[in-house]
């Protein structure tokens, strides 16, 4: 039960993320392909969110294969964030000020969810062989 909410849970928070940064296109932006992939590895986590009761072997390669689309998206944001701390910190300033709190939350809570269902992932992998 915890990995289906773990699973859920990451979907929800990084699909929201990733959709606020897609709806940016509507104004003239393009198209960020690996906001895509991130959102087709959410919709193919809380697939696998729904699948885990019932055929557990089948979730885990799906919520693996969920988890690698996130990592397209989030690895480069995570090293990013790591390497130019001060640029990072002024962009979470400018949505606290903004009162934008989808990106802050994603850009926070987003990569701490998807390394917690990454472990999880890993650890049930050999149950799911």
């Amino acid at each position: 039960m915890k990995a289906v909410t773990l699973y859920v849970l990451t979907a929800l928070i990084t699909g929201l993320h990733n959709f606020y940064w897609l709806m940016s296109f509507v104004n003239g932006a393009p198209i960020n392909p690996l906001n895509c992939a991130a959102l087709l590895g959410s919709v193919t986590l809380l697939g696998a969110g729904v699948l885990m009761p019932f055929r557990a072997r089948v979730a885990v390669k799906l919520a693996f294969a969920g988890a690698f689309l996130l990592w397209v998206f989030y690895a480069p944001l995570i090293i990013v964030s790591f390497g130019m701390p001060f640029s990072t910190w002024l962009e979470m300033r400018a949505f606290v000020k903004f009162r934008e709190y989808v990106p802050l939350v994603g850009m926070l809570v987003g990569p701490i969810l998807l390394v917690a269902c990454t472990v999880t992932l890993a650890r049930s992998w050999g149950s799911a062989r």
